[in-house]
Protein backbone atom coordinates (compact mmCIF):
# COMPACT_ATOMS: atom_id res chain seq x y z
CA UNK A 1 0.00 0.00 0.00
CA UNK A 2 1.41 3.52 -1.02
CA UNK A 3 0.17 7.04 0.11
CA UNK A 4 0.33 9.83 -2.31
CA UNK A 5 -0.10 13.40 -1.14
CA UNK A 6 -1.30 16.12 -3.56
CA UNK A 7 -1.72 19.56 -3.28
CA UNK A 8 -5.05 21.10 -4.87
CA UNK A 9 -4.14 24.72 -6.13
CA UNK A 10 -3.74 26.60 -2.77
CA UNK A 11 -6.33 25.73 -1.50
CA UNK A 12 -6.11 22.37 -0.15
CA UNK A 13 -4.36 19.27 0.87
CA UNK A 14 -5.06 15.82 -0.59
CA UNK A 15 -3.72 12.72 0.45
CA UNK A 16 -4.94 9.67 -1.17
CA UNK A 17 -4.20 5.88 0.70
CA UNK A 18 -4.00 3.57 -2.75
CA UNK A 19 -3.21 -0.06 -3.31
CA UNK A 20 -0.77 -0.08 -6.06
CA UNK A 21 -1.19 -2.67 -8.72
CA UNK A 22 1.22 -3.00 -11.71
CA UNK A 23 -0.05 -4.57 -14.61
CA UNK A 24 2.59 -7.39 -15.69
CA UNK A 25 4.14 -5.80 -18.85
CA UNK A 26 2.38 -2.54 -18.97
CA UNK A 27 3.89 -0.01 -21.09
CA UNK A 28 5.29 2.98 -19.22
CA UNK A 29 2.85 5.52 -18.89
CA UNK A 30 4.12 9.58 -19.22
CA UNK A 31 1.73 11.98 -18.26
CA UNK A 32 2.51 15.61 -19.66
CA UNK A 33 3.97 17.40 -16.31
CA UNK A 34 3.07 20.81 -17.49
CA UNK A 35 -0.84 22.57 -17.68
CA UNK A 36 -3.07 21.07 -20.40
CA UNK A 37 -3.72 23.80 -23.00
CA UNK A 38 -6.91 23.71 -24.89
CA UNK A 39 -7.22 20.84 -27.89
CA UNK A 40 -5.99 22.64 -31.27
CA UNK A 41 -4.45 21.00 -34.73
CA UNK A 42 -1.20 21.17 -32.98
CA UNK A 43 -1.64 19.67 -29.59
CA UNK A 44 -4.51 16.59 -29.82
CA UNK A 45 -3.52 14.66 -27.04
CA UNK A 46 -3.66 15.78 -23.05
CA UNK A 47 -5.53 18.61 -23.69
CA UNK A 48 -8.61 20.19 -22.96
CA UNK A 49 -10.92 19.48 -25.97
CA UNK A 50 -14.32 21.15 -25.01
CA UNK A 51 -16.22 22.84 -21.69
CA UNK A 52 -20.01 23.12 -21.47
CA UNK A 53 -21.96 24.89 -18.57
CA UNK A 54 -25.96 24.55 -17.80
CA UNK A 55 -27.03 27.41 -15.46
CA UNK A 56 -30.00 26.23 -13.50
CA UNK A 57 -33.48 25.75 -15.47
CA UNK A 58 -31.54 25.95 -19.01
CA UNK A 59 -29.64 24.55 -21.59
CA UNK A 60 -26.18 23.54 -21.84
CA UNK A 61 -23.94 26.34 -23.11
CA UNK A 62 -20.92 25.54 -25.20
CA UNK A 63 -18.02 27.81 -23.97
CA UNK A 64 -14.84 29.24 -26.18
CA UNK A 65 -11.53 29.27 -24.65
CA UNK A 66 -10.18 32.78 -25.09
CA UNK A 67 -6.61 33.10 -24.11
CA UNK A 68 -5.22 35.73 -21.86
CA UNK A 69 -4.75 39.45 -23.26
CA UNK A 70 -7.34 37.98 -25.93
CA UNK A 71 -10.94 40.37 -26.31
CA UNK A 72 -14.07 37.71 -25.32
CA UNK A 73 -16.89 37.24 -27.69
CA UNK A 74 -19.26 39.68 -27.25
CA UNK A 75 -23.31 39.47 -28.52
CA UNK A 76 -24.41 42.57 -30.14
CA UNK A 77 -26.10 45.33 -28.59
CA UNK A 78 -29.21 46.00 -30.26
CA UNK A 79 -30.26 48.93 -32.30
CA UNK A 80 -33.09 50.65 -33.48
CA UNK A 81 -34.00 49.79 -37.44
CA UNK A 82 -33.21 53.57 -38.93
CA UNK A 83 -36.35 55.54 -40.29
CA UNK A 84 -36.75 55.19 -44.01
CA UNK A 85 -39.05 58.49 -44.50
CA UNK A 86 -40.15 61.47 -42.98
CA UNK A 87 -43.61 60.18 -42.70
CA UNK A 88 -42.77 56.81 -41.25
CA UNK A 89 -40.26 58.49 -38.62
CA UNK A 90 -43.53 60.58 -38.07
CA UNK A 91 -45.37 56.92 -37.51
CA UNK A 92 -43.42 55.15 -34.93
CA UNK A 93 -44.15 55.02 -31.99
CA UNK A 94 -41.51 55.98 -29.86
CA UNK A 95 -42.88 53.70 -26.99
CA UNK A 96 -42.44 50.92 -28.50
CA UNK A 97 -39.41 51.37 -30.63
CA UNK A 98 -36.17 49.42 -30.40
CA UNK A 99 -33.37 51.51 -28.73
CA UNK A 100 -29.48 50.77 -28.32
CA UNK A 101 -28.55 48.63 -25.13
CA UNK A 102 -25.53 47.87 -23.54
CA UNK A 103 -24.92 44.23 -23.30
CA UNK A 104 -25.25 42.28 -19.96
CA UNK A 105 -21.80 42.80 -18.43
CA UNK A 106 -20.14 39.95 -18.39
CA UNK A 107 -19.61 39.72 -14.47
CA UNK A 108 -21.47 41.44 -11.51
CA UNK A 109 -18.96 44.26 -10.25
CA UNK A 110 -17.22 44.14 -6.20
CA UNK A 111 -18.05 41.05 -5.68
CA UNK A 112 -14.68 39.28 -6.71
CA UNK A 113 -10.97 40.78 -6.99
CA UNK A 114 -8.55 40.27 -9.55
CA UNK A 115 -5.62 37.46 -8.07
CA UNK A 116 -3.11 35.67 -10.04
CA UNK A 117 -2.78 35.41 -13.70
CA UNK A 118 -4.34 32.55 -15.09
CA UNK A 119 -3.59 31.59 -18.89
CA UNK A 120 -7.04 32.00 -20.43
CA UNK A 121 -10.51 31.24 -19.76
CA UNK A 122 -13.64 29.49 -21.22
CA UNK A 123 -16.88 31.77 -21.32
CA UNK A 124 -19.50 32.46 -23.88
CA UNK A 125 -20.93 35.57 -25.79
CA UNK A 126 -24.05 34.99 -23.48
CA UNK A 127 -22.07 34.56 -20.33
CA UNK A 128 -23.60 37.67 -18.64
CA UNK A 129 -27.10 37.78 -20.27
CA UNK A 130 -27.93 34.23 -19.19
CA UNK A 131 -27.02 35.16 -15.34
CA UNK A 132 -23.76 33.28 -15.12
CA UNK A 133 -21.88 36.67 -14.05
CA UNK A 134 -24.15 37.27 -11.02
CA UNK A 135 -21.38 35.97 -8.85
CA UNK A 136 -18.40 38.48 -10.02
CA UNK A 137 -16.74 35.96 -12.05
CA UNK A 138 -16.95 36.03 -15.89
CA UNK A 139 -15.66 33.14 -17.35
CA UNK A 140 -13.87 29.51 -15.60
CA UNK A 141 -10.57 28.19 -16.12
CA UNK A 142 -10.04 24.80 -16.42
CA UNK A 143 -6.25 23.57 -15.52
CA UNK A 144 -5.83 20.01 -15.88
CA UNK A 145 -2.22 18.50 -14.71
CA UNK A 146 -0.48 16.13 -13.05
CA UNK A 147 -0.42 16.16 -9.25
CA UNK A 148 3.15 16.69 -9.27
CA UNK A 149 6.23 16.24 -11.47
CA UNK A 150 6.86 12.72 -10.16
CA UNK A 151 2.96 11.39 -9.95
CA UNK A 152 0.61 10.16 -13.10
CA UNK A 153 -2.48 11.32 -11.34
CA UNK A 154 -4.26 13.83 -13.56
CA UNK A 155 -5.41 17.11 -11.62
CA UNK A 156 -8.54 19.20 -12.74
CA UNK A 157 -8.92 22.31 -11.09
CA UNK A 158 -11.94 24.26 -12.36
CA UNK A 159 -11.36 28.27 -11.36
CA UNK A 160 -13.58 31.29 -11.30
CA UNK A 161 -12.20 34.15 -14.10
CA UNK A 162 -12.30 37.67 -14.09
CA UNK A 163 -10.80 39.65 -16.91
CA UNK A 164 -9.62 43.34 -17.20
CA UNK A 165 -11.40 45.56 -19.32
CA UNK A 166 -8.71 47.49 -20.86
CA UNK A 167 -6.26 44.68 -21.27
CA UNK A 168 -8.10 41.65 -21.30
CA UNK A 169 -5.38 40.05 -19.14
CA UNK A 170 -7.02 36.89 -17.50
CA UNK A 171 -7.18 36.59 -13.77
CA UNK A 172 -8.38 34.27 -10.68
CA UNK A 173 -11.59 35.67 -9.97
CA UNK A 174 -10.62 35.62 -6.14
CA UNK A 175 -12.39 36.86 -2.64
CA UNK A 176 -12.56 40.62 -1.90
CA UNK A 177 -11.07 39.85 1.31
CA UNK A 178 -8.20 37.50 0.69
CA UNK A 179 -7.50 37.28 -3.46
CA UNK A 180 -5.19 34.54 -2.84
CA UNK A 181 -8.20 32.19 -2.95
CA UNK A 182 -10.96 31.96 -5.36
CA UNK A 183 -14.25 33.01 -4.94
CA UNK A 184 -17.53 31.10 -4.48
CA UNK A 185 -18.94 29.43 -7.94
CA UNK A 186 -22.49 29.14 -8.54
CA UNK A 187 -23.55 25.75 -6.98
CA UNK A 188 -26.40 25.32 -9.40
CA UNK A 189 -24.18 25.11 -12.30
CA UNK A 190 -23.54 22.10 -13.78
CA UNK A 191 -19.68 21.66 -15.37
CA UNK A 192 -18.77 19.51 -18.20
CA UNK A 193 -15.49 18.98 -18.75
CA UNK A 194 -14.06 16.46 -21.92
CA UNK A 195 -10.23 16.03 -22.09
CA UNK A 196 -8.27 14.29 -24.27
CA UNK A 197 -5.84 11.81 -22.11
CA UNK A 198 -3.85 10.01 -25.01
CA UNK A 199 -2.83 6.79 -23.11
CA UNK A 200 -4.13 7.46 -19.78
CA UNK A 201 -6.89 5.13 -18.91
CA UNK A 202 -9.07 6.34 -15.90
CA UNK A 203 -8.52 3.92 -12.44
CA UNK A 204 -10.47 5.63 -9.63
CA UNK A 205 -11.49 9.01 -9.63
CA UNK A 206 -11.49 11.37 -6.39
CA UNK A 207 -13.73 14.77 -7.04
CA UNK A 208 -14.71 17.63 -4.16
CA UNK A 209 -17.88 18.47 -6.16
CA UNK A 210 -21.51 17.63 -6.07
CA UNK A 211 -22.99 14.95 -8.51
CA UNK A 212 -19.94 14.47 -10.03
CA UNK A 213 -19.68 11.82 -12.69
CA UNK A 214 -17.06 10.22 -15.20
CA UNK A 215 -17.53 9.08 -18.48
CA UNK A 216 -14.27 7.40 -19.72
CA UNK A 217 -13.62 6.09 -23.11
CA UNK A 218 -10.65 4.12 -24.17
CA UNK A 219 -9.99 4.45 -28.49
CA UNK A 220 -6.59 3.33 -29.07
CA UNK A 221 -6.94 4.70 -32.94
CA UNK A 222 -7.75 8.37 -31.75
CA UNK A 223 -6.51 8.27 -28.59
CA UNK A 224 -8.25 8.07 -24.87
CA UNK A 225 -10.65 10.64 -23.37
CA UNK A 226 -12.83 11.53 -20.48
CA UNK A 227 -15.67 14.00 -19.40
CA UNK A 228 -16.44 15.03 -16.03
CA UNK A 229 -19.49 16.57 -14.80
CA UNK A 230 -20.66 18.06 -11.54
CA UNK A 231 -21.25 21.10 -9.90
CA UNK A 232 -19.09 23.40 -7.55
CA UNK A 233 -19.92 22.26 -4.07
CA UNK A 234 -19.22 24.44 -0.60
CA UNK A 235 -15.39 23.79 1.15
CA UNK A 236 -14.00 24.39 4.37
CA UNK A 237 -10.75 25.72 3.35
CA UNK A 238 -8.07 25.35 5.66
CA UNK A 239 -4.77 27.83 6.09
CA UNK A 240 -3.24 25.07 7.18
CA UNK A 241 -3.24 21.42 7.57
CA UNK A 242 -3.32 21.26 11.73
CA UNK A 243 -6.75 23.06 11.53
CA UNK A 244 -8.13 19.68 10.28
CA UNK A 245 -6.94 17.78 13.24
CA UNK A 246 -8.68 17.98 16.20
CA UNK A 247 -12.28 19.79 17.36
CA UNK A 248 -11.10 23.28 17.55
CA UNK A 249 -9.42 23.98 13.89
CA UNK A 250 -11.08 26.62 11.79
CA UNK A 251 -11.75 27.35 8.46
CA UNK A 252 -10.47 30.76 6.75
CA UNK A 253 -13.59 30.52 4.72
CA UNK A 254 -16.60 28.11 2.92
CA UNK A 255 -15.73 28.33 -0.99
CA UNK A 256 -17.74 26.58 -3.23
CA UNK A 257 -14.98 24.88 -6.07
CA UNK A 258 -15.12 22.12 -8.10
CA UNK A 259 -11.98 19.53 -8.53
CA UNK A 260 -11.11 16.60 -9.48
CA UNK A 261 -8.03 13.90 -9.50
CA UNK A 262 -8.16 10.79 -11.67
CA UNK A 263 -5.63 7.83 -11.05
CA UNK A 264 -5.10 5.98 -13.71
CA UNK A 265 -5.17 2.01 -13.70
CA UNK A 266 -2.44 1.67 -16.21
CA UNK A 267 0.52 3.03 -14.60
CA UNK A 268 3.51 0.69 -13.89
CA UNK A 269 4.30 2.45 -10.98
CA UNK A 270 1.29 3.87 -9.08
CA UNK A 271 -1.86 2.20 -10.99
CA UNK A 272 -4.68 2.14 -8.72
CA UNK A 273 -7.04 -0.89 -7.94
CA UNK A 274 -7.60 -4.01 -5.99
CA UNK A 275 -6.38 -7.14 -8.58
CA UNK A 276 -9.56 -7.62 -10.58
CA UNK A 277 -11.62 -4.78 -9.94
CA UNK A 278 -12.69 -2.84 -12.56
CA UNK A 279 -11.04 0.32 -12.12
CA UNK A 280 -14.36 2.08 -11.86
CA UNK A 281 -14.86 3.68 -8.28
CA UNK A 282 -15.44 7.02 -7.70
CA UNK A 283 -15.61 9.01 -3.69
CA UNK A 284 -16.44 12.51 -3.58
CA UNK A 285 -16.79 14.75 -0.43
CA UNK A 286 -16.13 18.26 0.43
CA UNK A 287 -13.84 17.43 3.13
CA UNK A 288 -10.73 17.93 0.94
CA UNK A 289 -8.05 18.52 3.63
CA UNK A 290 -7.46 14.97 3.86
CA UNK A 291 -9.63 12.53 1.53
CA UNK A 292 -8.61 9.16 0.46
CA UNK A 293 -9.02 7.01 -2.23
CA UNK A 294 -10.94 3.60 -1.30
CA UNK A 295 -8.61 1.31 1.32
CA UNK A 296 -9.47 -2.18 0.93
CA UNK A 297 -8.41 -4.92 4.06
CA UNK A 298 -9.01 -8.25 2.68
CA UNK A 299 -8.70 -9.81 6.01
CA UNK A 300 -11.79 -8.06 7.34
CA UNK A 301 -13.85 -8.00 3.57
CA UNK A 302 -13.71 -3.86 4.61
CA UNK A 303 -13.69 -0.92 2.43
CA UNK A 304 -12.31 2.61 4.21
CA UNK A 305 -12.07 6.40 3.28
CA UNK A 306 -11.52 9.20 5.24
CA UNK A 307 -12.14 13.33 4.62
CA UNK A 308 -10.92 16.28 6.69
CA UNK A 309 -12.05 19.79 7.23
CA UNK A 310 -11.96 22.15 9.84
CA UNK A 311 -14.44 21.70 12.45
CA UNK A 312 -16.11 25.03 12.74
CA UNK A 313 -16.71 27.45 9.84
CA UNK A 314 -14.42 31.26 9.35
CA UNK A 315 -16.95 32.14 12.67
CA UNK A 316 -15.58 29.74 14.97
CA UNK A 317 -19.31 28.81 15.95
CA UNK A 318 -21.21 27.26 13.31
CA UNK A 319 -19.70 23.42 12.85
CA UNK A 320 -19.11 22.16 9.15
CA UNK A 321 -20.93 19.40 7.87
CA UNK A 322 -20.02 17.23 5.49
CA UNK A 323 -20.62 14.63 2.94
CA UNK A 324 -19.66 12.05 1.69
CA UNK A 325 -20.42 9.39 -1.62
CA UNK A 326 -18.97 6.64 -2.99
CA UNK A 327 -19.73 4.79 -6.02
CA UNK A 328 -19.20 1.29 -6.34
CA UNK A 329 -19.64 -0.86 -9.56
CA UNK A 330 -21.56 -3.84 -8.76
CA UNK A 331 -18.38 -6.50 -10.83
CA UNK A 332 -16.44 -4.47 -8.14
CA UNK A 333 -18.71 -5.79 -4.86
CA UNK A 334 -19.35 -9.44 -6.41
CA UNK A 335 -15.49 -9.59 -6.26
CA UNK A 336 -15.01 -7.78 -2.97
CA UNK A 337 -17.53 -9.45 -1.01
CA UNK A 338 -19.12 -12.10 -2.91
CA UNK A 339 -22.73 -10.00 -3.34
CA UNK A 340 -23.89 -11.87 -6.11
CA UNK A 341 -27.19 -9.53 -6.42
CA UNK A 342 -26.59 -5.54 -6.62
CA UNK A 343 -30.27 -5.24 -5.37
CA UNK A 344 -29.36 -7.07 -1.96
CA UNK A 345 -26.86 -4.06 -1.48
CA UNK A 346 -28.88 -1.87 1.01
CA UNK A 347 -29.63 -4.92 3.16
CA UNK A 348 -26.21 -7.04 2.62
CA UNK A 349 -23.59 -3.75 3.45
CA UNK A 350 -23.14 -2.25 6.83
CA UNK A 351 -22.03 1.12 6.24
CA UNK A 352 -20.56 3.09 9.83
CA UNK A 353 -19.42 7.03 10.36
CA UNK A 354 -16.50 7.33 12.64
CA UNK A 355 -14.90 10.41 13.71
CA UNK A 356 -11.95 11.42 15.95
CA UNK A 357 -12.97 11.82 19.92
CA UNK A 358 -15.46 14.87 20.09
CA UNK A 359 -16.82 14.96 16.91
CA UNK A 360 -20.21 14.00 15.98
CA UNK A 361 -21.17 10.64 14.61
CA UNK A 362 -24.66 11.51 13.15
CA UNK A 363 -25.52 11.18 9.74
CA UNK A 364 -27.44 9.81 7.42
CA UNK A 365 -26.29 6.67 5.30
CA UNK A 366 -28.08 5.60 2.35
CA UNK A 367 -27.39 2.91 0.01
CA UNK A 368 -28.93 2.80 -3.14
CA UNK A 369 -28.44 0.67 -6.70
CA UNK A 370 -28.98 2.60 -9.75
CA UNK A 371 -27.39 1.43 -13.78
CA UNK A 372 -25.40 -1.59 -11.71
CA UNK A 373 -23.59 0.68 -9.63
CA UNK A 374 -23.66 0.38 -5.90
CA UNK A 375 -24.04 4.56 -4.72
CA UNK A 376 -23.27 4.91 -0.94
CA UNK A 377 -24.45 8.77 0.58
CA UNK A 378 -23.16 9.53 3.97
CA UNK A 379 -24.32 13.10 4.53
CA UNK A 380 -24.91 15.40 7.89
CA UNK A 381 -21.74 14.41 10.07
CA UNK A 382 -19.30 16.81 11.26
CA UNK A 383 -15.45 17.18 10.85
CA UNK A 384 -12.53 17.75 11.93
CA UNK A 385 -11.71 13.87 10.55
CA UNK A 386 -14.41 11.28 9.86
CA UNK A 387 -14.00 7.94 8.70
CA UNK A 388 -16.24 5.83 6.73
CA UNK A 389 -16.79 2.00 6.29
CA UNK A 390 -18.79 -0.25 4.35
CA UNK A 391 -18.05 -3.90 5.12
CA UNK A 392 -20.89 -7.04 4.56
CA UNK A 393 -23.31 -7.75 7.32
CA UNK A 394 -21.96 -11.12 9.37
CA UNK A 395 -25.52 -12.89 8.45
CA UNK A 396 -25.37 -12.11 4.47
CA UNK A 397 -25.54 -15.19 2.67
CA UNK A 398 -24.19 -15.00 -0.80
CA UNK A 399 -26.21 -16.30 -3.66
CA UNK A 400 -24.86 -20.13 -4.08
CA UNK A 401 -23.05 -20.31 -7.44
CA UNK A 402 -24.65 -21.63 -10.44
CA UNK A 403 -24.33 -25.26 -11.03
CA UNK A 404 -21.95 -26.34 -13.29
CA UNK A 405 -23.87 -26.47 -17.15
CA UNK A 406 -25.00 -30.44 -17.90
CA UNK A 407 -23.57 -32.18 -20.90
CA UNK A 408 -27.13 -32.99 -23.05
CA UNK A 409 -26.20 -36.80 -22.72
CA UNK A 410 -25.79 -36.18 -19.34
CA UNK A 411 -29.80 -34.87 -18.91
CA UNK A 412 -30.90 -37.05 -20.64
CA UNK A 413 -32.72 -40.76 -20.02
CA UNK A 414 -30.12 -43.65 -20.71
CA UNK A 415 -29.93 -45.35 -23.84
CA UNK A 416 -31.18 -48.78 -23.96
CA UNK A 417 -28.60 -51.24 -24.71
CA UNK A 418 -29.79 -53.71 -27.86
CA UNK A 419 -28.29 -56.95 -27.61
CA UNK A 420 -28.37 -59.87 -30.34
CA UNK A 421 -28.55 -63.58 -29.90
CA UNK A 422 -28.51 -66.51 -32.43
CA UNK A 423 -31.14 -69.16 -31.90
CA UNK A 424 -31.43 -73.03 -33.59
CA UNK A 425 -33.59 -74.85 -34.25
CA UNK A 426 -32.19 -78.57 -36.62
CA UNK A 427 -30.26 -76.77 -39.44
CA UNK A 428 -32.37 -73.70 -38.90
CA UNK A 429 -30.64 -70.54 -37.40
CA UNK A 430 -32.23 -66.78 -36.71
CA UNK A 431 -30.98 -64.02 -34.99
CA UNK A 432 -33.09 -62.33 -32.31
CA UNK A 433 -32.53 -58.94 -30.93
CA UNK A 434 -33.69 -56.55 -28.08
CA UNK A 435 -32.73 -55.43 -24.77
CA UNK A 436 -33.86 -58.80 -23.26
CA UNK A 437 -33.98 -61.22 -26.15
CA UNK A 438 -34.37 -65.16 -25.87
CA UNK A 439 -34.89 -67.93 -28.07
CA UNK A 440 -38.51 -68.70 -29.70
CA UNK A 441 -40.03 -72.00 -28.33
CA UNK A 442 -38.39 -75.16 -29.69
CA UNK A 443 -35.14 -73.14 -30.32
CA UNK A 444 -32.03 -73.34 -27.98
CA UNK A 445 -29.01 -70.02 -27.80
CA UNK A 446 -25.80 -70.62 -30.01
Amino acid sequence: MKKVFTAIASLALVSGAIVAIAPAEAAVLRVPKTSWPACSDVRTTYCVDSVTVTPVGSTAIKLTYVASGTAAPVTPAPVAPAATDTATAKASDSSTATTPVAPAPAAAPGLATAGKALAGRWTAATWGAVGLGALGYDGIAVDAHTANEFSNFVMVDVLPTLTGSADNLVKLAGLTSNPLFATSMDPDMVISIKLKTGDFQNGVTVAVGNAVTTDAVVDAATGNSVTITGSPVTVPVASDSKQCTGETGKAIANIRQFQVIIVPQNDDQSGFGVPGTSGDMMVASNGSCSLSTPVWNNEAKQMTWTAAAPHFAADGTTVNKGFYRAIIPAKDADLLWGLKNAADAATALEVSVTTEAGGSTAATTNISVKNNNIIIDATGFSYSKPKLSVKIKPTYKPSSAAPAASTPAANAPAKAVIKKITCVKGKVSKTVSGTAPKCPAGYKQK
